[in-house]
């Protein structure tokens, strides 16, 4: 019981600090923009590879075709890429300690896996559900209204910042225009779901056999 309620808080952790982290990275993209121009333009042009990888696995299936161009048309893959460190970060800044919490006979390198399999589980679980979300259109619309209601509190509390904050209301009216904020939301979420499902792997994994 300890060990189950430690994991999901593990898994908590690292999707709330990987949001945190990404909405750092937001947050400088707009303050150093011209610095980070090169930045973006490697996610811009990683997001496109993605796509352009997923239709060619895709090529020849008509439902395959459908989920590549919703993922083209609907998706900001730049924000997506941007957010991947945010997750590797927090998977091994937070992700590691707690696998360290729960004990057991994980040894520091099983942890460690742990951590560094949870990142491209993390982006494999991502770029599923952006790409086949048409399959159960009324679930991802709720799973969008979620995400758009975190994000614009996230707005709403850095704006309310503004007296303490420098430029917090400015950066919150350039992430309004700017942002995709809800990919940002679904991407700590999809960081959460990962760690836990390969928590819950290695744990299964490891558990001893009855001879």
């Amino acid at each position: 019981m300890r060990v189950s309620v430690f994991k999901d808080l593990g898994s908590i952790g690292i999707g709330g600090a990987s949001y945190a982290i990404m909405l750092g990275i937001m947050v400088l993209s707009i303050v150093y923009d011209r610095a980070l121009e090169p930045v973006v333009t490697f996610a811009f042009d990683a997001g496109r590879s993605i796509i352009g990888a997923i239709d060619s696995l895709v090529s020849g299936s008509h439902w395959g075709q459908v989920a590549a161009n919703h993922l083209r048309e609907r998706v900001n893959m730049t924000h997506v890429v941007l957010s991947i460190p945010a997750i590797i970060v927090a998977a091994i800044v937070i992700g590691i300690p707690f696998n360290y919490v729960l004990g057991g006979t994980r040894t520091a390198l099983q942890r460690i896996a742990i951590a560094l399999i949870s990142v491209p589980a993390t982006v494999v679980l991502a770029v599923g559900l952006f790409t086949f979300n048409a399959l159960v259109p009324e679930a991802y619309a709720a799973l969008l209204r979620f995400a758009d209601l975190v994000w614009q509190a996230s707005l709403n509390a850095l704006s309310a910042s503004g007296d303490t904050i420098p430029c917090a209301r400015k950066l919150t009216n350039a992430a309004r225009k700017g942002f995709s904020g809800h990919h940002y939301v679904i991407m700590a979420l999809c960081s959460m779901a990962a760690s836990f499902l390969v928590n819950a792997l290695f744990a299964f994994a490891s558990k001893p056999r009855d001879a």
